[in-house]
């Protein structure tokens, strides 16, 4: 009997986790948790929007800003950014912490970063040159890729 309920519940999971994927709707602007319109009020207000997307999951949604000059912004189900990815130009300075720039600026001088990436533990950055440089929670550099 336990084998069938472990079978019953593995296959549950496998529908529902299916089910869960390619689930991406459309919204517009104004669906989007209030700390994410604030975000993007205050670094984006001068681009111009292609679409938006909201990625729903087991608990809450993650969305997807894109805009036509091709900067994706990723946020969580709370609202908060966790990925900034420009194409041709700079983040704003305002969202990279101080750590972060100054070792970029003292050790890749003349480098703009073009992604930044972070979660709970760290946070990644893209430089105009392709290196990316993650740092962990406290902005040690924990590795340097190209």
């Amino acid at each position: 009997m336990k084998k069938f309920f472990l079978a019953a519940a593995l296959l549950f999971a496998g529908i529902t986790a299916s089910q869960a994927d390619n689930n991406d709707r459309p919204i517009t602007l104004d669906k989007l948790p209030a700390a994410a319109q604030n975000f993007l009020k205050s670094h984006f207000s001068d681009l111009t929007l292609a679409y938006a997307i909201e990625e729903p999951q087991y608990i809450g949604s993650e969305y997807e800003v894109t805009y036509t000059d091709r900067t994706e912004v990723e946020f969580d189900s709370k609202g908060e950014w966790t990925t900034v990815d420009r194409k041709y130009a700079a983040v704003p300075a305002s969202i990279v912490p101080k750590q972060i720039s100054d070792y970029v600026a003292k050790t890749f001088a003349g480098q703009m970063i073009y992604k930044i990436d972070r979660d709970r533990y760290t946070w990644e950055v893209e430089l105009s040159n392709g290196l990316e440089v993650k740092f962990d929670k406290d902005f040690r550099v924990i590795g340097i890729d190209d």
